[in-house]
């Protein structure tokens, strides 16, 4: 069951372009394309007609021919032409979702379109921000989505999937701390002397540091990891400041989309230092992608589970989520009487 009424991200705006574009979200064929007036259009990708997707039609100026019987609808997903009779049906339409881009992002809203809220879009202004450099990537995974969340929520995992890119012992037998409100759920860990990841020594040219990572959680899929670095035990030099953003979004009950930032507020005019980083922080998240996607094939609902005291963040993010889904049922239900 999906969280309807919330902003998801669809695909990056570089994606999309004057140009059929199909993406599954929430278990529904969307097709997206950018109409000539530079705005992002969002249907549902099924014709009105015999639901043959519209992505394999053509574009005719801002409208979509659909590629079977050649009916034709515009932005708003009205049918504005049908080659074989002059009435146009009035339940000749199909589904639109209201579309806003922010921040090199293309966010859909798929629920009930009295609900929705700009304001309610999330804040990753930091992946577009001229103060900071990096890169957005994007990566398909062959897993429940609040597997890829609980995966960001216990990075103790690190010393052990990621050995070669940001791995850290220290990371795995340091303590969290952990608070949360009805809105977020935030974990954190700070190191002293630890040596450094192969990823922030390429970045940051220390051998050992000193580190506070602090995690980030908020409905639906959205992490961000703020990670500060600094010379060990108080020694002179600069802090090194990271931020690595997540947002999944589903795709099915069983795969979702990821989009993944790498951002840093030093040496901002090196690219090459840019594109290195890019590679290494994909490099990282394939090695999530193997481990979540074999966890989704071997998961079984009645298997039995021993908890840890590292899972507790996930679980009061599992529990928010719930709550969404709950509050969703139960208007649906009173909705429905």
């Amino acid at each position: 069951m999906f969280i309807r009424n919330a902003w998801y991200v669809a695909a990056l705006s570089a994606e999309i372009t004057h140009a059929l574009f199909a993406r599954t979200l929430l278990g529904d064929p969307v097709v997206l394309f950018r109409r000539s007036d530079g705005e992002v259009t969002a249907l549902d990708d099924r014709c009105a007609h015999r639901q043959v997707p519209l992505s394999m039609g053509r574009l005719k100026g801002d409208e979509i021919e659909c590629g079977y019987h050649g009916l034709r609808f515009d932005g708003t997903g009205q049918c504005v032409h049908i080659p074989s009779q002059a009435t146009i049906p009035t339940r000749a339409c199909v589904k639109h979702y209201p579309a806003r881009e922010r921040h090199g992002f293309v966010w859909l809203w798929m629920g009930d379109p009295a609900l929705l809220d700009e304001a309610a879009i999330p804040d990753h202004s930091i992946c577009a921000s001229p103060e900071f450099a990096g890169q957005v990537q994007y990566i398909h995974i062959g897993t429940d989505y609040r597997l890829g969340v609980d995966n960001l929520l216990d990075l103790s995992h690190i010393a052990f999937v990621h050995q070669s890119t940001i791995g850290s012992d220290a990371i795995a037998t340091t303590p969290p701390v952990f608070t949360s409100n009805d809105h977020e759920v935030r974990v954190s860990r700070t190191t002293h002397g630890e040596r450094n990841s192969p990823l922030l020594h390429k970045l940051m040219q220390l051998e050992f540091i000193d580190r506070t990572q602090e995690m980030v959680f908020w409905p639906v899929g959205n992490v961000r990891i703020e990670t500060i670095a600094r010379p060990p035990g108080g020694a002179q030099g600069p802090a090194f400041r990271l931020y690595t953003t997540t947002i999944f979004t589903p795709e099915t009950e069983k795969s979702c989309h990821a989009f993944l930032g790498l951002h840093r507020d030093f040496l901002i005019d090196n690219a090459e230092l840019t594109e290195m980083a890019g590679k290494q922080i994909y490099s990282t998240i394939q090695e999530d992608k193997v481990v979540t996607e074999a966890q989704q094939n071997n998961w079984r609902d009645d298997a039995p589970i021993v908890h840890l005291v590292v899972d507790q963040p996930s679980f009061v993010a599992r529990a928010m989520l719930d709550r969404l889904v709950a509050a969703e049922q139960r208007v649906d239900v009173a909705q429905a009487k």
